[in-house]
């Protein structure tokens, strides 16, 4: 399947579930911009907004988890307005500073339809369960979308009697297709180094010499200075510039410049490759929008071949690897055929 039916595919499909819950001009707050550096989670915020602004939308507010306001966020959007928590992979007890930040708005946004953009549902501690079916039943009006059928198998499962769940490709998708840039090298790795590494299997562990011709790696968790610069305004002033009509506008500007900024550096270094390797999600969705050869290993629990199993198996520059045999042989493959 060429890569732009697919990109449009995915945006269809991602579309036709959050039409049924956001209207256009209705006004929506979206909350938990990603401030950090890991440049994934802020290409699910561009798609999340690039959907929110095809869609008709009034983006009224947004903030980073310190600045979140429930009072505000009421009176903002009103009676008939919806509040969006940003994507990804962190619903459960792995990343606990997210999730955390979901079960305060389940509970102080009681009365406000709260829709959860997709996302990866990985829970270890029973109890941490128990916590947010009870945050979900409470609420009554919150919407679950799930990145693949592994999680909206557990969603349903846990939480199927308390919400609307539907499965969503991820919302990075709504970006579209990228020119990439000149390659600089053979290949180049992107190596995750953080708690969803495979251990011993990691990407990072891979000794660049066992690949074909030259290749460079690093990670994309570094922020250059601009990026730094304005995030670090952002969660200056996002609370105090919340307060009124103007500097909310001015907020949602400098969201999606941060988040832009992120985009460019992701860029950049898949580009200097003229194949990649990664073990990293939103790599593998950028080496789709760049229409870049590519061969992925999986993260520690699955996250990866779950989201390619069910939604971006079509693609034909996209090869799932094993281990690091099999990942050497198919670069060889992803080389010659970026070559064709």
């Amino acid at each position: 399947m060429k890569q732009t039916e697919l990109i449009s595919q995915l945006q269809k499909a991602a579309g036709s579930v959050l039409d049924r819950y956001i209207q256009p001009g209705q006004k929506v707050a979206v909350i938990d911009f990603p401030q950090y550096a890991n440049a994934g989670d802020s290409y699910i915020w561009l798609g999340q907004i690039a959907y929110l602004q095809q869609r008709g939308a009034s983006i009224e507010y947004i903030c980073w988890h310190e600045a979140f306001d429930p009072e505000l966020i009421r009176r903002v959007i009103g009676p008939d307005g919806v509040v969006l928590f940003q994507g990804g992979g962190n619903f459960g007890d792995r990343w606990p500073e997210p999730h955390a930040l979901r079960l305060r708005a389940l509970r102080e946004l009681k009365g406000c339809r709260l829709v959860q953009f997709p996302q990866t549902v990985r829970f270890d501690n029973p109890a941490n369960i128990a916590e947010t079916q009870e945050a979900i039943r409470a609420h009554g009006q919150f919407v679950l979308l799930t990145r693949d059928q592994v999680t909206d198998r557990q969603a349903r499962e846990y939480f199927g009697d308390s919400c609307a769940i539907h499965q969503s490709p991820d919302m990075a998708f709504f970006i579209g297709a990228i020119t990439p840039q000149r390659p600089q090298v053979d290949g180049f790795v992107l190596a995750r180094d953080d708690i969803e590494a495979a251990g011993a299997g990691a990407v990072r562990h891979l000794a660049l010499e066992r690949l074909p011709g030259r290749w460079l790696r690093d990670d994309w968790l570094v922020s250059d200075w601009f990026e730094q610069k304005l995030s670090n305004q952002l969660c200056k002033f996002n609370a105090r510039w919340n307060r009124h009509a103007v500097g909310r506008k001015l907020m949602v500007g400098l969201a999606n410049m941060t988040a832009q900024a992120r985009l460019q550096r992701g860029v950049r270094l898949l580009s200097q490759g003229k194949v990649v390797l990664t073990d990293r999600l939103h790599a593998h969705i950028l080496c789709l929008l760049l229409n870049k050869p590519h061969v992925v290993l999986d993260n520690d629990y699955g996250k990866i071949s779950t989201f390619h199993q069910a939604w971006t198996h079509p693609s034909e520059i996209a090869v799932f690897a094993s281990d690091f045999d099999d990942a050497v042989a198919k670069v060889s493959q992803q080389e010659a055929a970026a070559v064709a």
